[in-house]
């Protein structure tokens, strides 16, 4: 008798690794699952990685205007009247003695008339010639890192150099495109929180399909003395390889795609987009993604099982 309570124990330890004692590997139901995890995996990584370019294109842009301020000296007064570019030179000259003589400011320089007219042939056209248009002054500012500016006062002061000049402190339209890619960082990480959800609810769903179709074989297990952890084991392993092997390759076509679509945008030179380019350590998390949806398709399939034999008698 304790022979046989003993052999009943070790049913279904299989020798090999894949070996069940449930026909789990029969029927399409795994080649379903790991398609859906290859789509979910590919998913994710798009909506990773954008979540990686925006986050990396706002810090870029906010380091990138940080303590930094522009003087613009525009070439028509407030009544628009069109000053003369010999006016709008010398103010901005003055403007430039004034600010590197100012105590916040660490550097002040007079932006050169090409590279104005390299800032506005983007809306402009480069076929234009700029011989008869006039072109506004502007006086890159960078202040000290340690000053607390007050612009008011600063704008005040400039504006004695002429009534129409103005300080952009790039606050406004930087805080609106800040909300706007936070915005879309936000959707990157619903999308992948989604996504989630949703591999969970299939791996429950496939599972609870499984043990459907397999009842009798499972009421026999009981009966041979097979626990609840016996079998949520066997199930959870199966869960495991089969949504870690669909979402390896899905990692791998997701990979490939992420490094086209950086390619695509390097040759097309679209500046407005955010680049592809992944550091190492974001790399290797999207690597290592097929193994996170794996562990969380096997927890799934666990709760799952433990949960529907426990309805059983």
């Amino acid at each position: 008798m304790i022979n046989f309570i003993k052999k009943d124990r070790s049913l279904g330890v299989a020798k090999e690794k894949r070996k069940y004692d449930l026909p789990l590997n029969k029927g399409s139901g795994g080649s379903f699952l790991k398609i859906l995890m290859g789509l979910m995996t590919i998913l994710a990584i798009f909506a990773l990685s954008a979540s990686f370019s925006l986050s990396e294109m706002t810090e870029r842009w906010s380091s990138g205007l940080e303590n930094k301020a522009t003087v613009e000296i525009p070439a028509e007064d407030n009544k628009g009247n069109i000053i003369e570019q010999v006016v709008v030179d010398k103010i901005a000259l003055d403007i430039e003695s004034f600010l590197k003589g100012h105590p916040d400011v660490e550097t002040a320089e007079i932006m050169r008339p090409q590279e104005i007219k390299d800032l506005v042939s983007p809306w402009l056209g480069n076929e234009i010639t700029f011989e008869n248009v006039p072109l506004p002054g502007i006086v890159s500012i960078k202040f000290k890192d340690d000053k607390e500016i007050n612009y008011t006062i600063l704008e005040s002061r400039l504006k004695s150099f002429g009534e129409h000049v103005r300080l952009d402190t790039h606050g406004t339209w930087l805080a609106d495109l800040l909300k706007f890619t936070g915005a879309l960082n936000f959707a990157a990480i619903l999308i992948s929180t989604l996504i989630g959800i949703t591999t969970v609810v299939a791996v429950a769903g496939a599972v609870q399909a499984r043990m459907a179709v397999y009842d009798e074989e499972l009421e026999l297990l009981h009966l041979m003395g097979a626990g609840d952890r016996y079998i949520a084991n066997q199930l959870q392993r199966y869960s495991f390889i089969t949504c870690l092997q669909g979402s390896a390759i899905g990692a791998i076509i997701g990979l490939i795609l992420i490094f086209i679509i950086g390619w695509l945008l390097k040759q097309r030179d679209i500046s407005l987009l955010p680049d592809f380019n992944l550091s190492f350590v974001q790399i290797i998390i999207l690597i290592i993604l097929p193994f996170f949806i794996g562990l969380l398709a096997m927890v799934t399939a666990r709760q799952t099982v433990l949960r529907e034999l426990s309805k059983m008698p």
